[in-house]
């Protein structure tokens, strides 16, 4: 039986509202299960690795299954059993799909349970630096594969917050139509994701890169309606451009060195000139837009709030991330020299990594600052997370930027980057779990129209609590432990180089207290206050939901009171793979002591300048500011792409073929009215389908052109830089 027909439509203000029957079924028991063995399975986990993986195997009496533990997670193939779940979850769900709901999602969250089980046994592996799994032939390169500890770190985070997600989302997907392709496209961006992260060279993780791309492009448009199809738009582009960037820097890094392994390769770069620096430019540009870096942050509070809720809780959580990873990964293998090449941090091999990571830090320092700045403007609830997902990846980016400046010091700035990387997993993911509940109930996302829905939610008000506290950084929450280090890492960055940094810190502590005025003001418009009268008969009947949001926030209080297990277990170890200072890591990484009085005060002053910040701004309306049209960043960094394609367009303007409605978009006549209703990419699709329908039976229907740009644009750079 279908669980659409257990699910009762009724209807308030005109809102159709599914109310479940209060009796568990299939799917709700399965999920119980499921989530009780995962809680107990990572448990064990963490005891195993405190006490020594290989103690407890030595202690294990029984050979048989002694032998059997060891093949397991030294099996070569893991890494393709792990991908390849996913996918194969993805066309069983299929076809469960046609036959009911219940079924269906009952197979995404044990697939996405078996893939949880499986990436646990690469531990062994990757604890051991991993070893390489290598497909010859495969595309011509061949696919290689390859799981260290940052690698697993990300595994890690995703595949435990993909489950939670995945038990989630059955109850929010019941409103949505299309539900199997949903799920569909989901399972294939989740093997995507998997394949990315475990890609040991660049030609690999590019093509599950785009992958996930083209697979997530289906979840962010799943509504089809107006603002969807726009969002859409605007991330396929981008997307796109972002690949095309990584695949142009790919090819000249293999013209230039001959390999596209994740390995050092400072010193084969040291001889070509400026070049080195496109290529760099070209990886952090293309990865930049999948993180929402920065001026190219522009699809993402686009996607964000048209998307489904399960799918805006993994775009933040996961998705930006693996663009964050992907510039992790590059600047320090392809800007890095060998340890065996350097004897100090002043060593002339570390000059290119320093101009890159000064530069790196200044854009998360200006990301950081943008994103605060427009979520602080925002009612819509999912568009407010949106820009501190913008905000919260200028962090991760600044701390990249210091791992690369200060080069063989900069083991703070990588750790921080890493652990707010599975950080801001955590809380922004359980945050849009929470917009998504207060959207099922209430079927309103304005905060400024809520308040007092902690009478009638107190578990989701609860759960909001602990991710607002953990993305302030307040200490005995996940967020503390890696704010913490980013705040160090800043501090060595103008201690150990230039004193502009020290500015750099300072605008580092009013952004969080920005952040700290954000969360005040969504919790208490949402939560507090008045409760709107047509709320009154509100029920909170999403158990399966509330579990899956309690799982993540008791996963943010655990990290928060025993921030050490990270850090000494997977962060520590993926710091070590990298050409640092092993005695710098070990004076100031290792034993480090979270809950000093240096932090724990920063955080007071921190929290006080948020309070102070939100009682201005509620007093004197600053949270309703408009900007005028020339600041917004979309029309400064896209002004160049606006003037082309008004001068593309009165080329086009006569003959057939050109839509009229299209054409709107673009015509002189309303060039005001479009540049405040259009941004530069509705404008730029919108010249895209002219161009189409007027010369799509001569050139758009071959890919000529789009080769001819990529292969003459490497051209051009070889010829410059030979």
């Amino acid at each position: 039986m279908k669980s659409d027909e257990n699910v009762k439509l009724s209807s308030r203000n005109n809102n159709l509202l599914p109310v479940k029957n209060s009796r568990f079924n299939s799917f709700c028991i399965d999920c119980i299960v499921i989530f009780i063995a995962s809680a107990a399975i990572i448990l064990g986990f963490i005891t195993i690795t405190n006490v020594g993986l290989g103690e407890t195997v030595l202690k294990i009496k029984i050979d048989l299954l002694k032998r059997i533990l060891y093949s397991i997670t030294h099996f070569k193939y893991l890494p393709l059993f792990i991908i390849g779940t996913p996918f194969l979850g993805s066309l069983i769900e299929l076809y469960w799909g046609r036959k009911s709901d219940d079924l269906r999602d009952v197979t995404v969250v044990n697939t996405t349970f078996i893939s949880l089980i499986l990436v646990l046994a690469l531990y062994p592996q990757a604890i051991n630096g991993g070893q390489i799994l290598e497909i010859s032939k495969v595309l011509g390169f061949g696919l290689h594969f390859k799981v260290d500890m940052l690698s697993f770190s990300m595994l890690f985070t995703t595949s435990i917050l993909w489950l939670l997600v995945m038990i989630y989302s059955h109850d929010y997907m019941l409103i949505e139509n299309h539900r199997s392709r949903f799920y569909f496209f989901m399972s294939v961006t989740y093997g995507a994701v998997l394949g990315t992260v475990m890609a040991a060279d660049l030609f690999t993780m590019f093509l599950f890169f785009e992958i996930m791309t083209f697979s997530s492009y289906m979840l962010v448009s799943h509504c089809e309606h107006d603002d969807c199809i726009v969002a859409g738009y605007n991330y396929i582009y981008m997307g796109v451009i972002g690949g095309l960037s990584i695949l142009l820097g790919g090819i000249l890094l293999y013209v230039k060195t001959g390999t596209l392994e994740f390995i050092p390769m400072a010193s084969m770069l040291q001889d070509i000139g400026p070049l080195k620096y496109w290529i760099i430019g070209l990886f952090v540009f293309g990865f930049g837009i999948k993180a929402g870096m920065a001026p190219v942050h522009i699809w993402l509070p686009k996607a964000h709030p048209v998307a489904p809720t399960p799918a805006s809780a993994l775009l933040s959580g996961i998705m930006i991330k693996i663009g964050a990873y992907g510039i992790l990964r590059a600047s320090t293998t392809i800007f890095f020299p060998a340890s065996f090449e350097i004897s100090s941090y002043k060593d002339i091999l570390w000059i290119p990594a320093q101009s890159l990571g000064g530069f790196i830090i200044w854009l998360g320092i200006a990301t950081m600052a943008l994103g605060v700045f427009l979520a602080l403007q925002q009612s819509n609830i999912k568009k407010m997370l949106a820009y501190h997902s913008v905000s919260q990846m200028g962090y991760i980016v600044m701390g990249i930027g210091v791992a690369v400046y200060l080069g063989y010091k900069g083991g703070m700035g990588y750790s921080g980057a890493l652990y707010h990387i599975i950080n801001h997993a955590l809380f922004k993911s359980l945050l849009f779990m929470v917009a998504g509940v207060v959207y099922l109930q209430t079927r309103e996302v304005d905060m400024y129209k809520l308040g007092g829905l902690w009478k009638k939610m107190p578990i989701t008000a609860i759960v909001c609590l602990i991710a607002a506290l953990g993305i302030t950084g307040m200490p005995g929450f996940n967020g503390f432990a890696s704010k913490s280090l980013l705040h160090h890492a800043i501090i060595e960055a103008y201690q150990y180089g230039h004193y502009s940094f020290k500015y750099a810190e300072i605008i580092f502590t009013i952004i969080s207290a920005g952040t700290v005025c954000s969360f005040i003001k969504l919790f208490g418009f949402v939560f507090l206050g008045k409760l709107p009268q047509k709320y009154n008969n509100i029920k909170s009947n999403y158990r399966m939901m509330e579990m899956a949001m309690g799982g993540m926030a008791l996963m943010i209080i655990g990290i928060g009171l025993k921030p050490d297990y990270l850090l000494n277990k997977f962060i520590i170890p993926a710091v070590r793979n990298v050409t640092y200072d092993p005695a710098f890591i070990d004076k100031y990484l290792v034993d480090i002591n979270f809950f000093n009085s240096f932090d724990m005060t920063a955080m007071i002053w921190v929290y006080i300048l948020g309070i102070i910040t939100f009682a201005l701004g509620i007093k004197f309306h600053l949270f309703h500011i408009q900007l005028p049209k020339w600041l917004n960043i979309e029309y400064i960094f896209f002004l160049p792409l606006l003037k082309t394609v008004q001068l593309i367009r009165k080329l086009m303007l006569k003959g057939n073929g050109v839509d009229n409605g299209e054409l709107h978009v673009i015509t002189e006549d309303d060039d005001d009215l479009a540049n405040e209703k259009e941004g530069g990419l509705q404008k730029f699709v919108a010249t895209v389908h002219i161009f189409t329908n007027k010369y799509e039976t001569r050139i758009i229907r071959s890919d000529v052109v789009i080769y001819s740009i990529v292969l003459t644009s490497i051209m051009v750079l070889l010829i410059i830089f030979k």
